[in-house]
């Protein structure tokens, strides 16, 4: 993939963000951007696997900071534990990404009321 950012060099450094649903797709993509720029980053997902990987890959790519929490935003106590890792290990949040989603392919009013409140409680 190849784009051309909008944003000047270095118009990050030293920010500290936190990307929720920041292993895969979107979140991940962004994470690469904010990490170009010049930010430190924080991921956070469900699957550590994926956050494992995630970090070694963009932290080659970019020779940026990153660091992640395994949590779901679903839980207040994963929530906490994501704001005080990033806070011992950066000093300080900056800004907040949430990124994290659960898709469901279906129309509102089909969706089960176990799945909408998945959605919502994301």
């Amino acid at each position: 993939m190849s784009y051309q950012g909008m944003l000047k060099e270095d118009s990050l450094k030293d920010k500290v963000i936190i990307v929720t649903g920041g292993g895969t797709g979107l979140g991940k993509s962004m994470t690469k951007y904010f990490l170009e720029l010049g930010a430190k980053v924080v991921i956070t997902s469900r699957k550590e696997e994926v956050l494992q990987k995630t970090k070694d890959e963009l932290e080659k790519l970019t020779g940026g900071s990153l660091h992640y929490v395994v949590g779901d935003v679903r839980n207040v106590d994963d929530v906490n534990v994501t704001i005080d890792s990033t806070i011992s290990k950066f000093g300080r949040i900056d800004a907040l990404l949430n990124n994290a989603a659960g898709n469901f392919i279906s129309p509102t009013e089909n969706l089960s009321t176990k799945a909408f409140d998945t959605v919502v409680d994301i």
